[in-house]
């Protein structure tokens, strides 16, 4: 058996247990390499995430050969080169099939409660919002992503939304969210989008549909198919960016007090998705 690369920090990111069937399921994982100890946590259903590597006798540890040959097959061994950490849970595990190089598979294999190791399929999920640690956050009303287009819709009462929103392109700036808000004072609508797909010329087509309603449930104003972005992006797709309209709204006294609806549905033309997003403040 030819020696594997250890784990190393390309390795860390988000992983999904994968049905028999191939499809994902909700079982989330999110493995971390920091001070040099690997981390697993598992998402909860609330949407909090839980250490699964729990106390100091349980870290996850490097395996060595001969717990590789206790998680798998000689046949396994000798094809996919397999590197993993473990502890006397389960292991977390890279494989790099020799047939096809270059491509990482990756397992997590049950050690307890089994009479011999069992093989969970993982995949990696490298696309979706993400929190400040680099976790998955889950899909909401105002957030949430579609075969990797994403979108975001916040209503934000700083006045320097534009100075924090120029930063370095990679990064993702703090706003604060306004929940309620008071008659004379002005809030922004926000609309971000994130890894649109680019046509033969490398350029991103979006528009957008826009409807603010009162609380009474009429529209205040609405708009359809308004240029949301369309040209070449400066960066990574998967960056964040910031879409054309900004919606600028100032409670006026003749304006109705009360919950005030604001949806905006992201069009990638390009990628024919379309990603209804709407969030909401109390004008009080």
């Amino acid at each position: 058996m030819l020696n594997a690369s250890a784990l190393d920090q390309t390795d860390s990111g988000n992983y999904a247990v994968m049905h028999r069937d191939g499809h994902i399921t909700d079982f989330t994982f999110f493995v971390s390499h920091n001070e040099g100890q690997w981390n697993v946590e598992q998402r909860q259903p609330d949407g909090t995430w839980a250490s699964a590597t729990c106390a100091r006798n349980c870290l996850l540890k490097e395996s060595k050969a001969h717990d590789l040959a206790r998680f798998f097959s000689e046949n396994e061994l000798n094809d996919t080169h397999p590197s993993c950490v473990h502890n006397h849970a389960f292991a977390f595990c890279r494989q790099d099939s020799i047939f096809r190089p270059g491509e990482k598979e990756y397992t997590l294999v049950a050690l307890m409660m089994m009479s011999q190791p069992v093989q969970i399929q993982l995949k990696r999920l490298d696309s979706g919002w993400k929190d400040a640690q680099g976790r998955l956050e889950p899909d909401s009303d105002s957030r949430k992503v579609q075969n990797g287009f994403g979108g975001w819709l916040l209503v934000t009462a700083d006045t320097d939304w534009e100075r924090k929103w120029k930063t370095e392109p990679a990064s993702i700036p703090h706003f604060s969210m306004a929940e309620t808000i008071s008659k004379g004072k002005p809030v922004y609508a926000l609309t971000f989008f994130s890894n649109p797909k680019l046509d033969d010329r490398g350029v991103a087509d979006i528009t957008c549909d826009i409807d603010l309603r009162k609380p009474d449930g009429i529209a205040s104003f609405q708009q359809t198919d308004a240029t949301c972005f369309k040209g070449t992006l400066k960066g990574q797709p998967n960056y964040l960016y910031l879409s054309a309209p900004i919606i600028k709204f100032i409670g006026e006294q003749n304006d109705p007090y009360g919950v005030w609806q604001v949806s905006i549905t992201l069009k990638d033309n390009v990628g024919h998705i379309n990603l209804p997003l709407k969030t909401s403040f109390i004008l009080q």
